[in-house]
């Protein structure tokens, strides 16, 4: 059976979890999460690292509980580096694990029967949905799956050890700013059209405030003020200077076509109150500068001044062949066609006679 995950995940070694608490605390007899960091991350590092990666590290930085970090795209898509599944934990141990269609494995917590493994059988998974299991002393306990978001960072300054550190988040507000951020990090470089994508895209990892609703109760939602991760592009790096210089020569190599009937624009006929307001083509009529030039028994239709200046006509044209398929809507032009009407003819009238020919 082939098991549908979010992504197909790529990633180096994970040397370290990047979490936004404090050291768990024991607090009335129980172990808890520690307190927010608000604005610093907390370096966690995995059993087994190479001692010489935390030294590397803290030379960087000089701190565990970094402000920001350096990082960059390591592959051609965002998504390759991140997972987003829904999970349950008892303990340190995860018992339940779902993507947004069904269950992927699901294990009693207290006993370690396996429920469902890769997959069978079929469950599908419903948001929200609390699952109940008895603990040893028949007690019941409920348990909710909640979503887990991971992202794997490359930092280049780290690039002799060829590690990553990974982001690690259960925070739905963490979710959708993140998702946002990538996906405008993967909309920049598509609109690059670069071969490699989003690979070697230098971001800064941070964290800022924010305000979240928090649905409290049904139907009562309670603005918070929260420290939510946030990922952009490095705006002191190269790839920036660069991604703004291409995207502006590529506006400005654009002709702008414009293929629109006034008479449809809704707004512009239904633009005033009362009396005043006129609907369709006399309306049109009456704020045409042309109609009311004309003599008023005149039936003949309005002529253009000689010397008028089409409008579609770019200034200064340095492919007009280009601009003749671009340009000009509904004309159809080939590469053919525009090649041969500029044939023993200027720009001008080769570009007029290929509108008289459509």
């Amino acid at each position: 059976m082939t098991i549908r995950t979010v992504r197909q995940s790529a990633a180096f070694p994970t040397v370290a979890i990047l979490r936004k608490g404090g050291p768990k605390v024991v607090r009335d007899g129980k172990e808890v999460f520690g307190p927010d960091l608000n604005d610093r991350f907390r370096v966690d590092w995995l059993p087994g690292v190479d001692m010489s990666t935390k030294e590397l590290f803290m030379s960087i930085y000089r701190t565990d509980q970094p402000h920001s970090l350096r990082a960059m795209i390591a592959f051609p898509s965002v998504w390759q580096s991140w997972s987003t599944t829904n999970e349950a934990y008892w303990g340190s141990t995860r018992f339940a694990w779902a993507d947004n269609e069904h269950y992927l494995s699901l294990y009693n917590p207290f006993t370690w029967e396996a429920l469902i493994v890769r997959g069978e059988p079929f469950k599908p998974f419903i948001p929200g949905e609390i699952l109940t299991f008895n603990d040893k002393r028949d007690q019941p306990k409920t348990f909710k799956l909640k979503p887990t978001t991971r992202f794997d960072l490359f930092l280049p300054e780290l690039v002799a050890c060829f590690v990553t550190f990974q982001i690690k988040t259960k925070s739905s507000g963490d979710l959708i700013n993140l998702r946002r951020n990538l996906a405008a990090i993967q909309s920049a470089a598509d609109a690059l059209g670069q071969r490699t994508g989003a690979a070697g895209i230098p971001i800064v990892v941070s964290r800022h405030e924010d305000t979240v609703q928090w649905h409290k109760a049904p139907g009562q939602t309670v603005p918070v003020k929260k420290w939510l991760i946030d990922i952009r592009p490095d705006p002191a790096s190269k790839w920036a200077q660069t991604f703004a210089e291409r995207l502006s020569a590529l506006a400005l190599a654009m002709p702008l076509a414009v293929e629109e009937n006034p008479a449809e624009d809704e707004d512009l006929l239904d633009d005033s109150d009362g009396e005043e307001a006129k609907q369709g083509p006399e309306r049109l009529a009456e704020a045409s500068p042309t109609a009311t030039a004309a003599p008023a028994g005149s039936s003949e239709a309005p002529q253009a001044p000689q010397n008028a200046v089409d409008p579609l006509l770019p200034k200064s044209p340095k492919d007009w062949t280009t601009f003749w398929k671009v340009s000009v809507p509904g004309l159809g032009v080939t590469q053919e066609q525009a090649q041969k009407a500029a044939q023993g003819r200027d720009a001008l009238a080769a570009y007029h006679a290929l509108r008289q020919a459509a």
